[in-house]
């Protein structure tokens, strides 16, 4: 009874990730309040997830990257990509694929694509080079870059956390290295002379932000009348604004004095509206609420003036803004600044904004004075693609010891002189101490979606292997393609990753398959690394959809790739990937110790 509990609890948790409809981290905390309610573990075990390997490295992670960030490190090499960028589009794009590798092997993926991607913005803007020809190629080595090292993305994390528990050795911090050069090397060839030749060059679609008459087509002036019913309440009190979507954008009072409302502002006799809405629902407003539609004034509709801005931003993955609405989070209050259309998989959303739910990727066009645009850089939960000024100005001296402490703690790790976890509680109180980043900088910057994740599903691995159940997939497994040699073996363990990877997250995906290895390697008398490490190289290199890793997807929308861009050049690059895996991964991880 236990083994159908344990595997309908697992196939709950795909399902649940492949809809996409659930959060993880909630899928996370389904999945072990049903392992706990039905005690499939000990319960001494059922919290084990949260303190595992896996789940501290990936937080101490996050807090170090967070720290090069913050220093200003970071930056030195997104000025050098503007510099490049002036010698041409063939320099900037070998750039892009021959240095973020170098980061990445110990930066998340989405914050080091959150600060390449507004240096992109700017080179497109000042050097006119599509952000068609940028953004794949910076994803494409931003993902490979994972390979350099064991703590490169989260799927190399969790199959040495995986090893750990299954009393193996861990693979060492760079023991995947010499490979991952290779790969990372091939990677950078395939793109040069290959991937570069079939990016979309203009796929028919103008920029968002340099073109945004569409935006202009739903924008009216509405003269207030003295007998409007409207005169002397604020704008939150005018339910025909709500239900009808229409967004107020500035107030033109008598008086010459123009303002950017909000809430509580209270409409006057007299006044000009500006605002956002179809054109029917504006039409309304005149026989009902004393209103009409007046001729434009091109001083007053800019959307643009004063000290007012119209700037692109992306929602990141990691957002809070994620499945809410822009309503729902009182994004207008909380910021002050107004959406003014959604760009989402090549399409410009511009009508019910306010009831739209955001999705990682969204482009968002909005309007706001500096101040705003500010404090949205400030709340993390967008990308601001602007030149909008640094909330802490970056200094050589923070960059210097951040970049030190990062290094020293590889260095202690890589020589055995402390543990990774250790070296990493060491390094992050010495940015504490330094005041690099403060405490609720270093919580903010922990993804604890992935860590709940990540603690909900391993009691479910831990089930799947007291119960047999992994070995029982194993031997089925051995029995179908064990006849056709190890070589096999490896093949399906790569393919089975990279096709889990493009329906759920690589987490869940590492999860879910690192203990089946270490059944196929027990069942064989292998050592059990090849077939992790050919599991990690598929989660990183199997671009197959934007869905097969997050900066992957912050790339789709400001470079409005549709899905067949992925396929033309992820499907052969995965192949190539595919192969050298099978080539190599025996000369530097044998199969028999």
């Amino acid at each position: 009874m236990a083994v159908f509990l344990v595997v309908g609890i697992l196939l709950l948790v795909m399902v649940l990730l492949v809809s996409g409809r659930v959060r993880i981290d909630v899928v996370g905390v389904i999945a072990l309040a049903l392992v706990g309610l039905f005690h499939l573990v000990p319960t001494h075990s059922l919290f084990s997830g949260f303190s595992s390997y896996a789940a501290i490295i990936l937080a101490e992670m996050f807090i170090l990257g967070e720290g090069l960030r913050r220093s200003g490190a970071t930056d030195v090499m997104a000025r050098m990509f503007e510099r490049i960028g002036r010698r041409g589009e063939p320099a900037l794009i070998t750039a892009l694929m021959a240095l973020p590798p170098v980061p990445s092997t110990f930066i998340s993926d989405v914050g080091l694509m959150s600060i390449f991607l507004p240096t992109m913005m700017r080179i497109r803007q000042s050097l006119k080079i599509s952000l068609h020809r940028l953004l794949m190629p910076l994803a494409f080595s931003i993902a490979l870059g994972g390979l350099l090292s064991m703590i490169g993305s989260a799927g190399n994390i969790i199959g040495n956390a995986t090893l750990a528990s299954s009393h193996y050795q861990p693979i060492p911090l760079f023991g995947i290295t010499p490979l991952g050069i290779i790969l990372v090397f091939s990677g950078f060839l395939f793109m040069k002379w290959w991937g570069i030749r079939h990016l979309p060059t203009n796929n028919g679609q103008s920029e968002f932000l340099s073109n945004y008459q569409e935006v202009k087509s739903y924008i009216s002036e509405v003269q207030v009348n003295d007998d409007s019913p409207l005169v002397d309440k604020p704008l939150r009190e005018i339910g025909f604004f709500r239900q009808h979507h229409v967004t107020v954008l500035r107030i033109i009072r008598p008086n010459g004095h123009i303002m950017t409302p909000g809430a509580n502002d209270v409409i006057h006799q007299g006044d000009r509206l500006v605002v956002q809405g179809e054109l029917q629902a504006i039409l309304d407003l005149q026989p009902e609420f004393g209103m009409e539609v007046v001729g434009t004034d091109p001083a007053t509709m800019k959307l643009r003036r004063d000290n007012t801005r119209v700037v692109e931003m992306m929602v990141p993955p990691r957002s809070a803004l994620v499945n809410h609405t822009l309503r729902g989070t009182n994004f207008r209050t909380k910021y002050g600044a107004t959406v003014l259309a959604i760009l989402r998989q090549g399409v410009t959303r511009i009508r019910e904004l306010p009831v739209t739910p955001l999705r990682a990727g969204d482009v968002l066009l909005v309007m706001g004075t500096d101040d705003a645009i500010a404090r949205l850089q400030m709340a993390d939960d967008l990308t601001v693609f602007s030149d909008v000024e640094r909330v802490v100005p970056a200094s050589p001296k923070r960059s210097i010891i951040a970049s030190v402490v990062v290094l020293g703690v590889l260095v202690a790790a890589a020589v055995n002189f402390l543990a990774i976890q250790a070296a990493a509680a060491v390094g992050i109180t010495v940015l504490l101490m330094t005041r690099i980043i403060s405490m609720d900088q270093a919580y903010r910057a922990i993804d604890w979606r992935i860590i709940t994740l990540v603690g909900g599903i391993t009691p479910v691995s831990l089930a799947l292997t007291h119960l047999g159940v992994s070995a029982a997939i194993a031997h089925t497994m051995i029995r179908i393609v064990g006849p056709l040699g190890p070589y096999a073996i490896l093949a399906v363990f790569f393919w089975l990753a990279a096709l889990l990877t493009q329906v759920i997250s690589n987490v869940a995906a590492a999860l879910v398959l690192s203990p089946l290895a270490i059944s196929v390697a027990g069942a064989n008398h292998w050592s059990p690394d090849g077939l992790i490490i050919s599991m990690v190289i598929a989660l990183s290199a199997a671009p197959i959809t934007p869905l097969a890793n997050k900066v992957f997807i912050m790339a789709m929308g400001p470079g409005r790739y549709r899905y067949q861009d992925f396929f033309r050049i992820g499907i052969p690059f995965t192949v190539v990937m595919f192969v050298l895996t099978v080539i190599l991964i025996p000369v530097f991880f044998p199969f028999v110790h």
